[in-house]
């Protein structure tokens, strides 16, 4: 079943002079509104538009078209869209992880089309905008919305809200059109998930993007790699990319020599959306991706959105019995990667098990281990530890504590290598 954001949405019930008293003062700033765009229209029409700088300002959700001035489809749809989420580039909104500043000059097509919105949408839009709202009534006013509204979305996010909340619970009966309707109410919905952090938030395609990464893919259109990340829920730990991803790749490529990490053939347990296993692929080692049965479909989908012709696999580490049947008991690997493996206290035990089942007896065989050093996990990593040194025959070569973050914050990470 396809996933419905409005499923997310309970209107709280209301008591009836709450109503009342919410609707005589929707009529004030209804009526007061209307005068200030009046007389606002006005002043831009006598003031050259070179020198309109108002796109700058700070936005306030007075500002958004008024339910009561019957906006179209065409102005909702266009403002709803321009208050998307934007790209996800690692755990930010810019490949450099710094913001835009207000003065930076954008290209509003370009904007457009990142939102999934036609240049005939948005002239539409902009012909009852420049009467009602003109505080985008330009196509540089509306392209510089994304940017503003994260801060309005983070200091004013009870407004915010209570905006979407009256379109979604407005039934916008001068639209006749019904999938009109839907869609209009079907964004505002997602606009409000967006804006309650990470578990709540619908699916995603994340963009890794890491120093040096563009030299080594075939298509030079693109610099990154892509990751679908459906919405996040507990029982599907796996839908998501998780930072010690991000710092293993980085170490990857990065080193002078990634041969010091990488031999022959390589397994990744527990690949999650796939990052370290596609940059095993894309440093041209020839890579098996696994994880449960439920992650596969979503692993699949990211090795072809990057045009990667590595496989994946499902790999139960309680009972590899389905991947041993395809390849074989016999079958055993150079090289094994595992990153943030550990979040049960079985997990230390199974991955020691697959590491002694998969792992070649030959000398230089090698495991990569990047774990998070989370608070709460501090006996299942050292259980691990001491399995590693007691029941196996690896010896540890490399240990570094690391700085890092993901979409929950600033973590420290542990990276060790272990070989024969």
């Amino acid at each position: 079943m396809d996933f419905d954001p409005l499923s997310l949405f309970t209107a709280p019930p209301e008591r009836e002079d709450e109503v009342n008293y919410i609707e005589k003062l929707q009529e004030i700033k209804f009526k007061q509104e209307v005068i200030h765009n009046q007389e606002t229209t006005k002043e831009c029409d006598e003031t050259d538009e070179s020198d309109d700088d108002s796109y700058l300002q700070p936005l306030h959700i007075l500002e958004f078209p008024i339910l009561q001035l019957k906006p179209t489809y065409e102005v909702l749809i266009t403002i709803l869209k321009l208050l998307s989420l934007d790209e996800i580039f690692n755990f930010s909104n810019s490949p450099d992880s710094t913001s835009t500043t207000n003065t930076e000059v954008i290209n509003p097509l370009s904007i457009f089309e990142e939102k999934n919105l036609d240049i005939i949408t948005i002239d539409i839009a902009l012909e009852w905008l420049s009467k009602y709202c003109p505080r985008f009534n330009s196509y540089e006013k509306l392209a510089h919305l994304p940017h503003l509204s994260n801060s309005l979305k983070k200091n004013n996010t009870t407004e915010y809200n209570a905006y979407l909340t009256r379109i979604i619970s407005n039934p916008l009966s001068w639209i006749h059109n019904q999938d009109h309707i839907h869609e209009i109410h079907t964004q505002a919905s997602l606009r409000i998930s967006e804006n309650c952090g990470r578990t709540a938030q619908p699916e995603i395609i994340r963009k890794i993007v890491i120093p040096n990464l563009s030299k080594l893919l075939n298509n030079n259109e693109e610099s990154y790699i892509r990751l679908k990340e459906p919405s996040l829920t507990s029982d599907n730990l796996g839908l998501k990319t998780w930072g010690s991803s991000l710092i293993l790749s980085n170490r990857l490529i990065n080193n002078d020599d990634h041969r010091k990490y990488l031999h022959g053939n390589v397994l990744e347990l527990g690949s999650g959306t796939g990052l370290v296993g596609m940059i095993c692929s894309i440093l041209k080692y020839n890579t098996i991706l696994t994880d449960l049965k439920e992650i596969i479909p979503n692993l699949k989908t990211n090795l072809k959105l990057n045009n990667l012709d590595a496989k994946a696999y499902e790999l139960d580490w309680s009972n590899p019995k389905s991947f041993l049947d395809i390849h074989g008991q016999d079958k055993k690997f150079d090289t094994i990667v595992i990153s943030d493996p550990i979040y049960s206290s079985q997990h230390p035990y199974w991955v020691v098990d697959m590491i002694n089942q998969f792992l070649s007896k030959e000398p230089g065989s090698r495991v990569l281990i990047q774990i998070p050093l989370r608070p709460k996990y501090e006996q299942e990593r050292q259980l691990l530890w001491d399995l590693l040194r007691d029941n196996t025959n690896l010896i540890q070569r490399e240990h570094e504590i690391e700085d890092g973050f993901d979409d929950f914050g600033e973590m420290k990470f542990c990276f060790k290598l272990y070989s024969k």
